[in-house]
């Protein structure tokens, strides 16, 4: 029996594809991915990060690189170059406001699928990101005869706006999703449009459910995380609780109510340190006391091998997000054995008080509340990270996400 063939299209950016195509190549599926530019040789690193400056994207050349990994023969990628140079160039437009975020994402991301299209043969899957699809890309796979799974990697558009209207007063300048926006509506339209949505989390599905669309054509598939990350924490013990926060310090991410949490921690004399690992957004105002107060660094972005200290380090990971599909970022610290506190929108496998601790999103006495019932309890926080650990060992391998996938497309295609 010949193996199943499937065409992976990563849509402008790369988010977790790259390692879906590696982590299902190796159950034996014959693997194409289409993606963006991927930089040859003689591009130095310094050169991509000098290009990276233009367009406001610090360390370009550690992400453009994850897109040849040495687990994907080079033969297996093919380019979209470009499309991703028109799209940054039309967000450079929208920075001189010469045209809207959504008509520059909109434009981009048909300029990629128009592009996508000369790659789109000899398969019977077609596996693309949500938003990938358009401009007649996922019209040309099914009349080549492919299954259509369309990939979607956080909650349903009206979920977002939903979520992020409880920022409106936190910041006039930030930009919402509005379900009316002509890119948003293009991502719906290739969901719609699925054999079959594979999305990251059941939180992703419910928000779904939630819209009517129907439950058998949504596939709830976690992604995995790598080995590397597990078991870094080995000691539970701390005289000042160290906290820990990675990924983009913004308002989706919750940044301002950590800030608040903070304020409290202090009012009540809490002893603490907190790390921020990631850029912080502009978006974000930070106050003076908290960008000089001693116990707090904003560290800026770190490469993952000098993160994995943090996390083998900190006594509690916090993540109060808005809304996301299902944060990698809460799964690592997991996988490390840290307790982590975040939100049901998170999508992360958390149970309350058993594997994590669980707030109301937009709540920063909630936050508070939660960072010093886990200061005072070693016992706790020492439970919860093991049994943290424990449940992405057991279910959010790459190895469980491939076979599912693998499952999934041989369900597809009747093999």
């Amino acid at each position: 029996m010949h193996a199943i063939r499937s065409i992976i299209s990563t849509g402008q950016g790369r988010l977790h594809l790259i390692q879906s195509a590696i982590a299902i190549q190796g159950q034996g599926v014959d693997v194409k991915v289409i993606t963006g530019w991927v930089p040859g040789k003689l591009f130095s690193d310094k050169l991509i990060n000098n290009m990276g400056r233009l367009i406001g994207r610090s360390n370009l050349a550690y992400g453009l690189r994850k897109r040849s990994p040495e687990g994907l023969s080079r033969n297996d990628i093919m380019t979209c170059s470009f499309s991703e140079f028109y799209i940054q160039f039309l967000f450079m437009l929208t920075g001189r406001k010469i045209l809207s975020r959504d008509t520059s994402a909109l434009m981009g991301w048909k300029a990629f699928g128009t592009e996508s299209k000369k790659y789109i043969r000899n398969s019977e899957i077609f596996h693309v990101r949500s938003g990938g699809g358009r401009a007649g890309a996922i019209r040309k796979a099914r009349a080549q005869g492919m299954k259509i799974v369309v990939d979607h990697s956080i909650a349903h558009p009206k979920e977002i706006k939903r979520q992020l209207g409880k920022l409106e007063s936190e910041s006039k300048n930030s930009k919402y999703i509005n379900i009316s926006d002509r890119f948003w509506n293009s991502v719906l339209e290739d969901c719609e449009e699925a054999d079959m949505l594979l999305v990251n989390s059941d939180y992703v599905k419910d928000t779904f459910l939630e819209q009517g669309y129907p439950a058998e054509k949504i596939s709830v598939i976690h992604l995995g995380i790598d080995e590397s990350f597990y078991d870094l924490k080995k000691t539970y013990q701390s005289d000042k609780i160290k906290l820990l926060f990675t990924g983009n310090f913004g308002f989706r991410k919750g940044a301002h109510i950590i800030i608040q949490a903070i304020e409290i921690l202090i009012q009540q004399n809490i002893q603490f340190t907190l790390d921020v690992i990631g850029n912080v957004s502009a978006e974000v105002q930070i106050p003076e006391w908290f960008r000089n107060h001693p116990g707090i660094t904003l560290h800026g972005h770190m490469p993952q091998d000098q993160m994995k200290k943090f996390l083998a380090t900190s006594d509690v990971y916090i993540f109060p997000t808005f809304v996301e599909g299902a944060a990698q970022s809460v799964k690592e610290a997991m996988a490390a054995g840290l307790p982590v506190i975040t939100t049901v929108n998170s999508g992360a496998p958390v149970q309350h008080r058993q594997n994590g601790y669980l707030i109301k999103d937009d709540d920063a006495v909630d936050l508070a509340s939660a960072i010093i019932v886990l200061s005072k309890d070693e016992e706790l926080r020492s439970s919860m990270g093991k049994q943290a650990a424990a449940t992405i060992r057991k279910s959010h391998t790459w190895s469980n996400y491939a076979k599912e996938v693998t499952e999934l497309y041989k369900s597809m295609i009747g093999a």
